[in-house]
């Protein structure tokens, strides 16, 4: 325990203050509880809710960091990056919103909703989501095929660092949420109590409100038979509001056939039951005597009845034990041949019970996009992210075809949803065309854009050369100028160095307009002094802050860089956890003949390396073969998802319905993919 240490003065006014009744100031306080200071510190704020965190149990492991650590990371050099459109379908609504696929590490995509600088989702996503489910990967050795594969994924899976990385993920997520907003973990028995601890630890255990049991198929027999043990046939979900005040919608169910049975009376308004009316005013009675519900004695003594109608009852309130939602079978109109495909009426009963019509949706291991379709036939807004190129294409496709899907709550079996998706845009996060970056003097946007990246500073369609009088003026940070120092140009890169006199022309330049901070973006080797402030000849100040980077940067960015490889079999589909730094996108293209059994790839060629820093040989360096049978030249709509374990060694891939109007996508381990390219004859 920390030594407490109050001279005779602090003393007197803590007397003081508890013969009062009243607070001690903060400045006394941090003195007589110095260790929970400490703690509420590493917190960043002091307030009830955090002292009750403080009293739940936590996990220690190696690499823990605090939120504070964490959260500030989304600032730091390379940790957030910008969403770049890749294609859009629709037209915006009124309200300019449009839902977004994401494609990319999920945490570089919340760290840039963190920092809500980005145009694409600023003041949109932020502190806006009402809702937040999540299935991240939780699968063990024993459910995969085996092999070399399977034990490094068991590994990891196992580690701190698999929970610390979901741990950093679920700080964002707390983040993106209202105040009255809720997230659900779905997580299996082998790690569940695990991130139990770790989500009391983010949300606190006082908003901790369900932990829902799904029994994934009616038979038990169904699940893996074990001799020495129960089958296993149940996932669990946790249930968390992010506040004591949370949306929640209470969910029914049909009643029983047993149930029904009681309600055995029938008139022209529906089947019944007579319900004893034992305390009752003549107002009541009247009323059910003008609705013709009223039903008299049978004899004298007795109390009377009324009709109770079995179709005005709710149901069966939804308990946390849910036996009524299975695993979408194989020929279930709803599957898309995704390995790790959810039920969409899973979905349909949370995203009813904790959202409204219009609110936002968000689910960040995507996989096949059940979320994103069930939002959109709820008519809720929704946010869909992965990082696997087949997940991509199953949810574009699947929303693209949402009107084929089945309907909600339709009084017919196969009836159709029957209507045209919202507009929703395909979004790369942390992606860039390497080769266009490092041609400086031909691609000046494009530095400009990724510089600007580096630091959070988001770039905006505004002249800021012509509003602050100055060259080099690209965008603003936190409201004040930021000048990128152009090294696309010879004299300024070979020539030039920022020293005082560099800064003192720029203040002559300006004519005393400016004041306050102004942020020059340049290259380590492009400078010879620090942050320094200077008169700026009117009376006041300029600040002058350098953002710097090793001019290195580009280069080691794309040789560099930590990313999971896409899978190349359905066994790994979950191996996406995460990736460190920036992605590039490279060309891959793709030469695929049509044979007699269907198709065979001719030639694959991609420029990345492997982990050896080797060029890949041959289809070594593929991951994915992404077809559409019936290609329309404008939207790939894939049909058939091909992983590279899956291809004969001679290329062959026997497949019916290929003709010339067949195209293919190619997509390598690094998520690089090719063109739409039709196949030859």
């Amino acid at each position: 325990m920390s030594k407490i240490n109050l001279t005779e003065e602090e003393l007197t006014k803590l007397l003081e203050a508890v013969n009062a009744g009243t607070e001690p100031t903060p400045e006394l306080a941090g003195k007589l509880f110095p260790t929970l200071m400490e703690k509420l510190g590493q917190e960043g704020k002091f307030d009830f809710e955090t002292l009750n965190r403080i009293k739940i149990p936590t996990i220690e492991y190696a690499g823990k960091r605090s939120e504070g650590v964490i959260l500030a990371s989304a600032a730091a050099l390379g940790q957030s990056a910008p969403l770049q459109v890749v294609r859009s379908f629709g037209e915006l609504g009124e309200d300019g919103w449009r839902n977004f696929i994401i494609q990319g590490d999920n945490l570089q995509f919340l760290k840039t909703a963190y920092l809500n600088q980005d145009p694409l989702i600023r003041d949109k996503v932020k502190g806006k989501v009402k809702l937040i489910y999540i299935d991240p990967p939780f699968a063990t050795k024993s459910d995969f095929q085996g092999g070399d594969y399977a034990k490094s994924y068991s590994d990891k899976i196992d580690s701190a660092e698999f929970i610390e990385n979901l741990r950093e993920r679920l700080i964002f997520l707390r983040e993106m949420l209202t105040e009255d907003g809720a997230i659900y973990v779905h997580l299996d028995m082998k790690k569940g109590h695990y991130l139990k601890i770790i989500l009391d630890e983010i949300f606190g255990d006082f908003n901790f409100q369900n932990e829902v049991i799904w029994k994934r198929t009616p038979f038990a027999g169904s699940s893996k038979a074990r001799a020495n043990k129960f089958p296993i046939n149940h996932d669990n979900i946790y249930f968390y509001s992010k506040t004591q005040n949370y949306l929640f919608n209470q969910q029914y169910v049909d009643y029983s056939d047993e149930y029904k049975e009681r309600f055995k009376y029938k008139d022209d308004v529906g089947y019944y039951r007579k319900t004893l009316l034992k305390t009752y005013s003549k107002e009541t009675e009247e009323r059910l005597k003008r609705e013709d519900r009223f039903i008299a004695p049978e004899r004298v003594g007795a109390y009377p009845s009324y009709k109770q109608y079995l179709h005005e009852s709710k149901g069966k309130q939804v308990e946390d034990i849910w036996t009524d939602i299975n695993l979408p079978n194989p020929m279930a109109g709803e599957r898309v041949e995704y390995p790790t495909q959810k039920p969409e009426a899973l979905l349909e009963r949370i995203i009813k019970a904790s959202t409204n019509f219009g609110d936002i949706v968000m689910d960040v291991f995507s996989g096949s996009g059940t979320t994103a379709a069930t939002a959109e036939k709820l008519s809720r807004r929704w946010i869909a992210c992965d990082f696997g190129k087949h997940s991509i294409y199953t949810m574009q496709k699947r929303i693209l075809r949402i009107a084929e899907s089945k309907a909600f709550d339709a009084t017919k079996k196969d009836a159709k949803y029957g209507q045209l998706p919202k507009a929703f845009a395909v979004a790369s996060v942390g992606a860039y065309d390497f080769s266009r970056i490092m041609n400086l003097r031909e691609n000046k946007c494009a530095y400009i854009s990724f510089v600007l990246a580096l630091f959070g500073i988001p770039k905006e369609k505004k002249d800021y050369v012509a509003k602050y009088k100055l060259d080099h003026i690209y965008a603003e940070k936190d409201g004040d100028p930021a000048e990128i120092f152009p090294v696309w140009d010879d004299q300024f890169l070979y020539n030039v160095r920022i020293n005082q006199d560099y800064l003192k022309d720029i203040i002559t330049q300006s004519r005393g307009r400016l004041k306050g901070n102004f942020y020059i973006i340049v290259p380590e080797s492009c400078t010879q002094v620090s942050d320094m402030k200077l008169p700026n000849g009117s009376g006041g100040e300029v600040h002058f802050r350098f953002l710097k980077f090793p001019y290195s940067i580009l280069e080691q960015a794309s040789r560099n860089f930590a990313i999971e490889d896409q899978p190349d079999t359905a066994a790994n589909i979950n191996n996406l956890v995460s990736s460190v730094g920036f992605y590039f996108n490279d060309e891959v293209t793709v030469k695929v003949f049509k044979n007699g059994k269907g198709l065979k790839i001719a030639e694959f060629k991609t420029p990345i390396l492997n982990r050896e820093g080797a060029a890949y040989e041959g289809r070594s360096g593929l991951s994915l073969l992404l077809v559409d049978i019936d290609y329309n030249g404008e939207v790939f709509d894939m049909e058939h998802a091909i992983y590279a374990k899956d291809i004969p060694d001679n290329g062959e891939i026997p497949l019916a319905g290929v003709s010339s109007i067949t195209a293919v996508i190619a997509v390598d381990r690094h998520g690089n993919e090719s063109k739409p390219t039709l196949i030859s004859e």
